[in-house]
């Protein structure tokens, strides 16, 4: 896995989005995608982030997508903190899973070194 050197170029597996806080959030349909998981996104969400807690660990959001009759339709989404989405990744069990959060330990170091503070 390469380096992360940059904010720019930190999110180049995810879209990683820096909340008003400063904290990193990963978008859990994202997550979901990227894991391949066979379940409807909605169970797997709900078995996933049930020992986590919402508005701390995780926070629920609305995005849009355009269906096939070309229709706009709200999806519901988590924008889940880091450690919550490397948690999750692990606990999918596979070698993307275990891949995925070695990323996200790489974004934190990246995130939180000196030259990306500044």
């Amino acid at each position: 896995m390469q380096a992360l050197k940059t904010k720019s170029n930190i999110g180049e597996m995810f879209n990683i989005q820096e909340k008003e806080n400063g904290e990193i959030a990963i978008s859990a349909r994202e997550l979901y995608k990227a894991l391949e998981v066979k379940k409807r996104f909605s169970a797997w969400a709900e078995i996933n982030l049930k020992h986590f807690k919402e508005n701390r660990d995780f926070t629920s959001v609305l995005t849009s997508t355009v269906v096939n009759n070309g229709a706009v339709r709200q999806l519901e989404d988590y924008a889940l903190t880091l450690d919550v989405a490397k948690h999750v990744a692990m606990m999918s069990g596979t070698e993307k899973g275990f891949d995925f959060r070695e990323y996200f330990i790489q974004v934190e170091k990246a995130w939180n070194s000196p030259e990306m503070i500044m």
